[in-house]
């Protein structure tokens, strides 16, 4: 991923020329998740444990009969007297399938983010077990992937695009390549949610599905009836109860009922004091108060039914600018998701965060594994505004 530092030249023959390359430690094998808990992994590498030594790993005193790694030059010229492994081994591949060695520098056209909505360009991975190559040639040349990505929802970061023999690559990472034709550059959603000077003194919110409006509570549509479109602005002026449902005036004449709509209240759940980021999973909105009253309000997509958000208090306890996340729920694993750098995160309970959708023009509904999605203008504020130990309150008003 992006920050990987990477080794030098000369760092790296120093230790050729020590005769061995010595593997890493292993790193402490991930503590499952509890239970209803979102998995997930950050960018960022974990802390290294003091491994205990591997039963089958040889004794020091053994270590020096390991046939030393060769430098490529080396093993390009003498291959029966090097190990297939290491960057020779991966020289001689390319050199037999008659790419030239070192591989000739690309020129990639850097990858930019939708009108800077976000920090970074992203794409969809479009097939099952798409392949990851080091360079584009290798791909071309038939040799075998770096890795490719598991079945599931899964995308990615675009650091470039780079045309090779008249087939577009796209760079994802550094060393990483996939063809074009395996992704789908993204189009983050331009959502932005409204910020107040005074509070407002009642309900504000949304339409969040484009229908035609309504004569009177409870009346069917007229044939040649307006629409109200999704995202548009609403303060209801008025509210009816008909049957099991609120119907709520949004302009002279015009009612929809509840649930096309997504609502937040003038004040926070149960009157609570100082700075509070409330989010109501019935809604599907978001409100942000400072003593009391109403300064910033959108709409956001909590987890589905199948991976509800949990309700509660909370309090950020750490903010991250990006962050890779990916997991499944269920044995099958047909639930598994991989985000690359996710923007603006803000962790509030355990492993569910606050953070920015790049990935759906889903706001005012249920769609997440847990976490409260946000748009990206959206997310981007809220990680400005909040800090460690803001408080987050989330509820459902409908019971």
């Amino acid at each position: 991923m992006r920050g990987v530092k990477w080794m030098s030249r000369g760092i790296l023959a120093a230790w050729l020329f020590a005769g061995l390359l010595l593997p890493a430690p292993a790193q402490a094998a991930p503590r499952p998740p509890a239970a209803g808990y979102r998995q997930m992994r950050l960018a960022e590498p974990p802390a290294l444990a003091a491994p205990a030594p591997a039963a089958d790993a040889p004794a020091p005193d053994t270590l020096a009969t390991l046939s030393a790694v060769c430098a490529d030059t080396y093993q390009l010229q003498h291959p029966a007297a090097c190990p297939a492994v290491g960057p020779g081994h991966y020289a001689g591949l390319i050199a037999a399938a008659g790419l030239p060695y070192p591989l000739p520098a690309l020129q990639v056209t850097a990858a930019r983010p939708f009108r800077a909505l976000t920090p970074d360009a992203y794409a969809k991975v479009l097939t099952d077990t798409a392949p990851v190559y080091r360079t584009p040639y290798d791909a071309l040349a038939g040799l075998p992937p770096l890795r490719a990505f598991e079945r599931g929802f899964e995308f990615v970061s675009l650091v470039g695009q780079v045309e090779v023999d008249g087939q577009t690559f796209y760079q994802i990472n550094r060393g990483e390549y996939m063809a074009a034709n395996l992704l789908a550059p993204v189009t983050p959603s331009s959502f932005q949610g409204v910020h107040f000077a005074a509070s407002p003194a009642g309900l504000t919110g949304w339409v969040i599905n484009t229908v035609p409006v309504s004569p009177a509570p409870g009346v069917a549509p007229a044939a040649d009836a307006p629409y109200a479109g999704r995202y548009s602005p609403i303060q209801p002026l008025a509210v009816e109860r008909v049957g099991d449902w609120n119907w709520y005036l949004i302009a002279p004449g015009q009612w929809l009922e509840q649930r096309n709509l997504a609502l937040v209240p003038p004040t926070p759940p149960g009157g609570v004091g100082g700075t509070v980021i409330a989010v109501d999973t019935y809604e599907q909105a978001l409100g942000v108060y400072q003593d009391g009253r109403l300064i910033f309000a959108t709409l956001v997509s909590s987890g589905s039914r199948y991976f509800p958000t949990r309700t509660g208090a909370f309090q950020v306890w750490a903010k991250l600018d990006t962050g890779q996340m990916s997991g499944a729920y269920f044995a099958d694993r047909r639930d598994y998701y991989f985000l690359e750098d996710v923007p603006w995160i803000l962790y509030y309970d355990g492993d569910r965060a606050l953070h920015g959708a790049y990935w759906h023009d889903n706001f005012g509904q249920r769609s997440s594994h847990g976490c409260v999605n946000l748009s990206p203008r959206d997310a981007r504020w809220l990680f400005d505004f909040a800090g460690v130990g803001s408080t987050v309150i989330i509820y459902n008003s409908g019971g």
